[in-house]
């Protein structure tokens, strides 16, 4: 199981690097790399800019996906999960 953690904005990093600390395989998807490496790049290297049609390749059946991104994002990947 993958966690895919999709933002890195300020309120998503605490809880993304408890997850990234404890183990947990995470893939970390950002509008922009560079952020995304800036918050958690000491913990992990799996850092992927962000596409939904990228995301979906990658995607499991018994993987998650936590939305941290604006509120316009979250249909649309609940509909990617569920699919």
């Amino acid at each position: 199981m993958t966690i895919h953690w999709c933002g890195t904005g300020l309120s998503a990093i605490p809880g993304l690097r408890r997850l990234l600390e404890a183990g947990h395989d995470v893939a970390v998807w950002n509008r922009t790399a560079d952020k995304a490496r800036e918050a958690v790049g000491d913990l992990t290297s799996n850092i992927h800019v962000f596409d939904i049609n990228n995301l979906g390749e990658m995607l499991s059946p018994a993987d998650v996906v936590v939305s941290m991104l604006p509120g316009d994002w979250h249909v649309p990947l609940a509909e990617l999960a569920i699919s």
